[in-house]
């Protein structure tokens, strides 16, 4: 059961990533269109996206301990060593940099994120299904 939440958790986390993402491509594109305080939005933003890296980390880990395939946590670790190193790039303003290196973690984010989403979920509990067997044995006969 735990195995099976931990990868409901990675997957949950790298949907948020990617959307979050996505809107952090658009507000980049916003600022170097000339809607500069769309800057402020993209740094702010920064910071949550990196929160989202560290816990999808942390979940990598946890499939990894339950049994899981440890083929999430090497990436989940370099996607949040990654986008540290963006933040520094983007408070350095090192634009150049920061766009090449943006481009290649929203490739590696939608690579794991398919990697994540194509991985089967351990059969659990559903809600809703109830306790006891298909059919009554009693009325076998």
């Amino acid at each position: 059961m735990l195995l099976r939440r931990s990868l409901l958790a990675v997957r949950t986390l790298a949907l948020l990533q990617g959307v979050l993402l996505l809107v952090q491509v658009a507000l980049a594109g916003g600022f170097l269109g000339g809607h500069f305080d769309m800057l402020t939005m993209h740094g702010m933003l920064a910071r949550g996206i990196v929160g989202v890296a560290m816990v999808m980390a942390v979940a990598a880990f946890l499939v990894r301990r339950a049994g899981g395939p440890s083929s999430f946590l090497l990436p989940s670790v370099l996607l949040l060593i990654a986008l540290l190193g963006q933040v520094v790039l983007g408070v350095k303003h090192s634009v150049p940099a920061h766009v090449v290196l943006g481009v290649a973690i929203v490739v590696a984010a939608a690579m794991l994120t398919q990697r994540v989403m194509l991985t089967p979920l351990p059969p659990g509990d559903s809600p809703g299904t109830p306790d006891t067997p298909d059919h009554d044995p009693e009325l076998v006969a």
